[in-house]
């Protein structure tokens, strides 16, 4: 629902609001396995049994899984008297899931415990801006003057659209083999891998920090160098599943302006064609990835890689 509202002569506000509810979503999650397998024996230690030990993994696509997304947008549009129209948008939203319907990732670390992944969506985006513009430039807009002139260089138009967020959520997890420490009778008193919950499967989160640590804000410096220590997150009782949540911090803000620039030329009554120049992320602006989230990695904590830098694209149409 939303509502518009005329400011002044050529003004116009505009203010949205948009929920939505996803439910019976699919999801599909390995069911044969249990939290403590790998340590339920203690003469098999580390030996993998699962709920039928006649089979390794059993993939079961349940349709269980739910979401909600709510959202406010306010813009303003402008038109000016040169041919020129410029509108902003902000939106506030937040999207929650606990089965990522964009990434497909459904690697509950505990299969039987679907609450536990309920947290931001993947693709949510809290604060976005956007900036748009259209402009029809005026020069060589008249016919009888300049004929030539007005055919190639008049009737262009340039567009362009800024965006800027805050960046989408990851999730902190460790992508290692479940490693017992056992002590002189042999019993199970530590784990210096990963498959905290010893299920014999990975990419279980681990505890939440005890520490003070930061936990957003950071800079474009501290992304490049680590923003987190293997050593910042505490270890689970083996057997047992992380509390640190999915989808717990967010990554680097995003920021690109593309720009267009575009012109029919009529070529007699039935025949035109549209040529068209685009430059995607014109100012070429390094927009960082999320953070590498596996604690196995050496690059924990570390941004690796960016986002597609300025990319020029010509187009012909031809319509007849």
């Amino acid at each position: 629902m939303g509502i518009q509202h005329e400011l002044a002569k050529g003004t116009v506000l505009e203010v949205n609001y948009l929920g939505s509810a996803g439910h019976h979503l699919t999801n599909g999650i390995n069911i044969n396995r249990f939290a403590g397998d790998l340590i339920s024996n203690p003469s098999q230690i580390g030996q993998f049994h699962g709920l039928n030990a006649s089979f390794a993994a059993i993939n079961m696509v349940q349709s269980t899984s739910n979401s909600i997304y709510n959202g406010a947008t306010v813009s303003v549009k402008h038109v000016f008297n040169a041919g020129f129209t410029v509108q902003g948008g902000y939106t506030f939203s937040k999207a929650i899931d606990d089965t990522d319907q964009e990434t497909s990732n459904t690697n509950w670390q505990d299969a039987w415990n679907r609450q536990a992944e309920r947290g931001l969506a993947g693709f949510d985006t809290t604060h976005r801006l956007t900036i748009n513009g259209l402009w029809n430039l005026p020069f060589f807009k008249n016919k009888d003057q300049m004929k030539l002139a007005h055919y190639v260089l008049g009737g262009w138009e340039l567009s362009g659209v800024t965006i800027l967020d805050n960046g989408s959520p990851f999730t902190i997890t460790n992508g290692a083999t479940f490693s017992a420490i056992t002590d002189s009778s042999g019993r199970v008193i530590g784990n210096k891998g990963g498959d905290y919950n010893a299920d014999n499967n990975a990419g279980d989160r681990p505890n939440a920090p005890t520490g003070n640590i930061q936990s957003s804000g950071w800079s474009r410096q501290q992304f490049l160098t680590g923003i987190f220590k293997v050593t910042d997150f505490g270890v689970p009782t083996p057997g047992t599943d992380g509390n640190l949540g999915r989808t717990t911090y967010r990554g680097p803000g995003f920021a690109e302006t593309d720009l267009s620039l575009a012109k029919r030329f009529m070529m007699g009554e039935r025949f035109s064609a549209l040529l068209r120049v685009d430059a995607y992320n014109a100012f070429n602006r390094v927009n960082l990835n999320n953070p590498v989230a596996d604690m196995s990695s050496s690059n924990f904590g570390k941004v690796t890689s960016q986002n597609t830098p300025r990319l020029f694209q010509v187009g012909l149409k031809l319509r007849f």
